[in-house]
């Protein structure tokens, strides 16, 4: 029993000392999330511009602070590790472009495609830093599964266009990628707490599926009509950056 209490007083002791940093940039980027929100939704693009990339630099500071923390742990887990905040620079690069196609309308789809395209390598990053770690051994039916919810979201997006009065236009193609390469991101954490049971893959998996709703409510905003209300910007920031701080946040579990 005594043993016991000292390996809990142990681990606690180390999230504890891991969530000192972690916790700091995460309130930095709550700190600056909430003006921008307000920027947005009053249309004050370029000071919105610089919060947006403040508050992305804030979840990329919380993951490479948590990289540190799990220096012990380095070899084992290093491509999830790397995977994220990589993954997560790429993000800030979508935040960047997706932005800027407000600030300069002559350019717009310009910058859209530069923002899928961040966003969808990013992605492939981040499936990366999965597989490597924890997907030694699957085998063809993993691959099956998660090939095919892909092409399941994909389709879903494809099917959903005219029911959810959406408009893609010259964007569906590169919008079913996107989806898709979502939905293997998605699953390909699913299955790596599946088959290892490591808490950091499930709670990256719960991050994904948040960041996976503001893109729901981001596609209103872009392609339907009526959507550019407050509360549907509200909703996109507020579930993406807490997608974003959440895939962050779950390099708290490793080894735990």
């Amino acid at each position: 029993m005594p043993s016991r209490c000292l390996y809990l007083w142990g681990v606690l002791e180390s999230v504890v000392k891991k969530m000192t940093m972690a916790i700091v940039f995460t309130a930095l980027g709550v700190c600056t999330v909430v003006p921008y929100v307000y920027c947005r939704c009053k249309r004050k693009l370029l000071p919105g511009l610089f919060l947006k990339i403040a508050t992305s630099m804030c979840f990329i500071l919380t993951s490479s602070a948590l990289v540190l923390a799990n220096s012990a742990y380095f070899d084992h887990y290093r491509y999830i590790l790397l995977g994220i905040v990589v993954g997560q620079v790429f993000g800030l690069l979508g935040d960047y472009w997706l932005d800027m196609k407000d600030m300069y309308l002559q350019h717009k789809e310009i910058y859209m495609f530069a923002g899928f395209i961040s966003f969808f390598i990013g992605h492939v990053v981040f499936i990366a830093g999965l597989f490597r770690t924890y997907g030694a051994d699957w085998g063809w039916p993993e691959l099956a599964i998660i090939l095919g919810a892909g092409l399941a979201l994909a389709v879903f997006i494809m099917l959903t266009e005219k029911p959810m009065k959406l408009r893609y236009g010259k964007f569906k193609g590169i919008s079913m990628a996107y989806a898709a390469i979502f939905g293997v991101s998605i699953t390909t954490a699913l299955l790596s707490w599946l088959s290892t049971r490591n808490p950091q893959a499930l709670v990256m998996c719960v991050g994904l599926v948040i960041f996976l709703l503001s893109d729901l409510f981001l596609s209103g905003t872009f392609f339907g009509e009526g959507k550019e209300r407050p509360f549907d910007y509200i909703a996109n920031y507020v579930c993406y950056f807490g997608g974003q701080f959440v895939i962050s946040l779950s390099l708290l579990a490793i080894a735990a």
